[in-house]
């Protein structure tokens, strides 16, 4: 008889207990989902905006690369980087930060760090005159003014001052431009080789070259250019050097359109330039070589 009355409490006991586990089960809540990011995170237009939060950081990319895997594939969150940006190197694409986002080729602005399109910023300036829209040379550089960094994380790449670092060498600092400057107070570049700060000496001439020497020396006009004046008043035809420049032989007297006499292959009878590489880069390009 007991045994039977214990079999009896302990098959309600298991009971009561099956069915308050079931209806916990049935009760517990869905926890919702969770982010890390603020609203508006993957939205240009909203001030967080995670450029924003990276540029907040010292555009230190490893933030990301912390949830979103090395690659930024996804990694723990499950979602991409490169969805987005679908360059090869992902978010470490240098249009990533200035240049166009849009255009992997033109990494160098408009669009500056802070985001300025304007010519007359700082940032912004003549780099589209000088890299990418220029009728007169091949050889300009971007390391003729920046150290190129080899990785977005190279010393001296991620700074804190702006606008970035100028150092001046390669061509603008070829022939006698050593003390070639830019300066930023004032915008303005000076002693540079590309803008006229060249001389070439008869007496190193080959001889058959040196009858065109009505000096000792034929030199360019070494112009000071502000850089964020892009208004086509600083560089046009004819400013960095005369035509024929000064020690020439007829200088102020040969017309534009005879300069293919001796300088066949950089230019055409009616003075324009048809070989970029072989104006602007350092060399007295003549009889075609």
């Amino acid at each position: 008889m007991k045994y039977y009355l214990f079999n009896i409490l302990l098959t309600l006991t298991l009971s009561i207990l099956l069915m308050s586990c079931s209806d916990l089960q049935n009760n517990i809540p869905v926890t919702p989902k969770l982010s890390v990011h603020a609203v508006g995170f993957a939205n240009p237009d909203s001030s967080n905006f995670h450029g924003n939060y990276i540029k907040d950081n010292n555009w230190n990319l490893q933030y990301c690369q912390s949830c979103h895997a090395a690659n930024f594939s996804g990694g723990t969150t499950g979602t991409s980087c490169n969805s987005c940006h679908t360059e090869p190197e992902g978010p470490l694409a240098c249009n990533t930060c200035h240049g166009d986002p849009k255009d992997p080729s033109r990494i160098a602005p408009p669009r500056a760090i802070n985001g300025d399109t304007s010519t007359t910023n700082l940032g912004v300036g003549a780099h589209t005159s000088h890299l990418y829209a220029d009728s007169l040379t091949n050889n300009v550089k971007c390391d003729n003014c920046h150290n190129v960094p080899t990785s977005v994380y190279s010393p001296g790449h991620l700074v804190t001052q702006y606008p970035a670092p100028v150092e001046l060498k390669g061509l603008a600092t070829a022939n006698q431009a050593s003390n070639a400057a830019f300066n930023p107070d004032n915008a303005t570049c000076s002693n540079t080789y590309c803008h006229g700060n060249f001389a070439y000496y008869k007496d190193s001439a080959a001889s058959e070259d040196q009858w065109a020497f009505t000096s000792d020396k034929i030199v360019g006009n070494n112009v000071t250019v502000t850089w964020n004046k892009v208004d086509g008043t600083q560089a046009p035809c004819g400013s960095c050097h005369d035509l024929p420049p000064k020690g020439h032989i007829g200088y102020q007297q040969i017309p534009v359109n005879e300069c293919v006499v001796c300088h066949q292959g950089v230019v055409d009878e009616e003075g324009h330039i048809i070989d970029k590489d072989k104006h602007i880069n350092g060399k007295v390009n003549v009889r075609g070589n």
